[in-house]
């Protein structure tokens, strides 16, 4: 069997290249053609170019698990909460015809009401904005500088109320003056009970108008008037607490990619394997979630696996987070699977890479038992997570590892002297599986491009009396290279390699240790013009 231990090819050619000029005249060097073995390159296929090293585990054995975690859905802050922006207006007239006179400095239409924001079935008592504004607009239609001023008494900021002061500049009912101004709301805090805190989603507010003291005294009559318009904008909460409703959230069908078996083909049959859907609520309610199904997709054969297990069967109780004042902490359920109580191993075997679901969640199933205590933050969610622990003992049939190598070939696309050739394939497997191998030209993204044959059987590493592989096993296998192959890998310089593992026992499953790998070297016999563009 041959072994990297040739001088490199480039040292050969170029001490070849260099007797040869020596030697040369005027005329042009000859061309004669000759044979060359050399090596290409060496590498090795581990467990980790089959499942990437982050999804890895092992025990003190050796013996591998997978170990993967993936988000099935997730619900945050703007689905359960979303405060629409809203407008809210406030005209002030004489109820009667007038004139009326008011003097430099006087204060008229001094208004208290409450705001009431649509919130549906929300029952909101306090809120904490973390980012959003309020514009007041006023059209003057009085001949007078008026002081207008708006404020929310039951909105502060580091217990200062909200307010914002305007002047006003005269104008009339043909020709109104406007004013505008705007106020950021970040860091405020809305108390929505309403002035006598019975309420909900109330918010106390002041608007009056004083005459300049600066000024002369106005004279209006029921035709001259003040508009005012407060819009709410963008409001997103920081924290807000209340009743959030008896409410019914659809999750539609979806799906969701599982990078777990992404690398992955052919038929697997796994001894055991684990699952655990853990939903972590952080927000401060009761819920309900009706999975109708979750189900494993094969987008490579078109199989899909429904699981069939009590989580997709029964309603799953989740509770509530709890409220620690400033911060949260959130509740976790989780829910167990195996190959006991479910078709979970079915349900794997179909080596999905993607997942389908479709759910219902109830808020607050049972009503108001919170007693108008509900809660969320701005970082609060309701997730789904399916953990999956997959000790790697299973059966495989036509495994398919594909690994893509580059290559450092002399000369270029457009000059080079290679004709045609041999690839030869060493491996030493000490994988516990045969190993079909393809060879093909690939393009600059790993795609294949060109197959090379015969290629053949990798034979299987020699196990020992405990079932582990205790030798590795040698073999070679061939690829013939034709011209326009050889022109072909010149171009991309890459060959992709396809190892498909197939276990010796197609009754008995086999552990996979760490430790197991397969290191393959590969070398090229192949015709060589001597001066022929090299």
């Amino acid at each position: 069997m041959y072994r990297s231990g040739a001088p490199a090819l480039s040292i050969c050619l170029f001490c070849l290249a260099a007797g040869l000029a020596a030697c040369r005249k005027d005329n042009p060097p000859p061309k004669w053609d000759v044979g060359i073995t050399a090596p290409l390159v060496k590498t090795s296929l581990t467990i980790g170019d089959l499942v990437p090293d982050s999804m890895l585990s092992q025990d003190s054995e050796g013996r591998i698990s997978i170990l993967y975690s993936t988000v099935l859905f997730s619900l945050s802050l703007d689905t359960v909460l979303n405060i629409p922006d809203t407008s809210f207006r406030y005209a002030y007239a004489l109820p009667f015809p007038g004139p009326i006179d008011f003097q430099p400095g006087a204060s008229f239409n001094a208004t208290d009401d409450v705001t009431r924001f649509d919130l549906q079935d929300l029952q909101l008592s306090r809120l904490i904005v973390r980012s959003g504004q309020l514009d007041v607009a006023i059209t003057n239609m009085m001949n007078g500088n008026i002081i207008g001023e708006f404020a929310l008494p039951g909105a502060s900021l580091s217990g200062t109320p909200f307010a914002v002061q305007m002047q006003l500049p005269p104008g009339t009912p043909a020709a109104p003056s406007s004013t505008f101004a705007t106020r950021a709301l970040d860091g405020y805090l809305f108390d929505l009970r309403g002035p006598a805190h019975n309420a909900v989603n109330a918010l106390a507010t002041h608007l009056s108008y004083a005459n300049s003291a600066a000024g002369p005294a106005v004279s209006i009559t029921d035709q001259d008037s003040l508009l005012a318009v407060v819009s709410y904008h963008g409001i997103v909460p920081q924290y807000a607490t209340g009743y959030f409703g008896m409410r019914h959230i659809t999750v539609a069908p979806a799906t969701a990619d599982l990078g777990l078996f992404s690398n992955i083909s052919g038929t697997i049959n796994l001894a055991q394997a684990s699952a655990a859907l853990r939903v972590r609520n952080g927000i401060g309610v009761d819920a309900r979630a009706d999975i109708h199904y979750i189900s494993a997709v094969n987008t490579r054969t078109g199989q899909s696996v429904d699981l069939a297990a009590n989580i997709t069967t029964a309603p799953l109780n989740i509770n509530r987070a709890i409220d620690l004042g400033g911060h949260f902490q959130e509740a976790t359920t989780t829910f167990n699977l195996n190959g006991t109580n479910s078709n979970l191993l079915q349900f794997l075997n179909n080596l999905p890479d993607r997942l389908g679901y479709a759910l219902d969640i109830t808020v607050n199933p049972l009503g108001n038992v919170g007693n108008g205590h509900d809660f969320l933050y701005h970082d609060s969610k309701l997730t789904a997570e399916l953990d999956v622990d997959i000790p790697l003992r299973l059966i495989a049939s036509d495994l398919a590892l594909r690994k893509v190598i580059d290559l450092d070939l002399p000369g270029t696309a457009q000059a080079h002297a290679w004709r045609s050739g041999t690839l030869h394939l060493f491996a030493d497997n000490g994988f516990p599986f045969s190993a079909s191998v393809q060879l093909a030209v690939a393009d600059a993204g790993g795609q294949p491009l060109s197959p090379l044959t015969p290629g053949g059987t990798i034979a299987s590493g020699t196990l020992g009396t405990d079932g582990t592989v205790d030798t590795p096993v040698s073999s070679r296998l061939d690829f013939h290279l034709t011209a326009q192959q050889m022109d072909l890998l010149h171009q991309t310089g890459k060959l992709q390699v396809v190892a498909a593992f197939n276990t010796a026992d197609q009754v008995q499953h086999v552990q996979i240790l760490e430790q197991y790998r397969m290191d393959l070297q590969l070398t090229v016999q192949a015709d060589y013009t001597v001066n022929g563009d090299e």
